[in-house]
């Protein structure tokens, strides 16, 4: 009796668990995020804020604070499905947006949409070029950003005052490991 007993208990909380759902027995299911301010709108991925005609979505919110290559950053949010896409920072506005939001978050640093640099200049994910730039005066080898101090400096990171240089626009190697702010709008 204790045995059949168990045996239900076991069922009944692998069930509540989402366990036994069809064709997913035995795989991990992709987390299904929805938007927090209501409306639809397509696509997965929790709308944390919003500036201007965007929304944004903060990975460490909700994958439990890991942390992104470069191209797994930008694989992060094209997968939220919905047109969302790392960060492309196209005005002051939308750059002290997203410095406030380091900052009040106590990030050290995030990874933005930017790629290419390595001395050839940094486009948006989008294909768009860099139209508003805040680059650091500084860096690792104390020259002034982007300076490709690796080598292999072609993703477009914004770190938090991680030289002394407050929250600034740094190229780094995209085998970095950072969350990811995601935009769409």
């Amino acid at each position: 009796m204790r045995a059949l007993i168990l045996l239900c208990a076991v069922g009944l909380v692998a069930a509540q668990r989402g366990f036994f759902q069809g064709q997913n027995f035995g795989r991990q299911r992709r987390p299904q995020f929805q938007n927090s301010f209501g409306g639809g709108g397509g696509g997965g991925g929790a709308v944390d804020d919003r500036n201007g005609r965007s929304d944004y979505h903060f990975s460490w919110r909700h994958d439990g604070g890991r942390q992104y290559t470069g191209q797994g950053a930008a694989g992060y949010c094209r997968g939220l499905g919905g047109g969302w896409a790392a960060v492309s920072i196209n005005s002051p506005n939308e750059n002290a947006f997203v410095q406030k939001v380091i900052q009040g978050e106590r990030l050290e640093y995030i990874w933005t949409g930017g790629v290419g640099g390595g001395g050839g200049g940094f486009r948006w994910a989008d294909g768009s070029g860099v139209s508003f730039a805040d680059w650091s005066h500084t860096g690792g080898a104390r020259r002034p950003q982007p300076d490709n101090r690796e080598g292999n400096e072609f993703c477009l990171a914004v770190l938090n005052n991680f030289y002394s240089d407050g929250v600034k626009w740094h190229d780094v190697a995209c085998s970095h490991r950072k969350p990811v702010i995601c935009e769409r709008g």
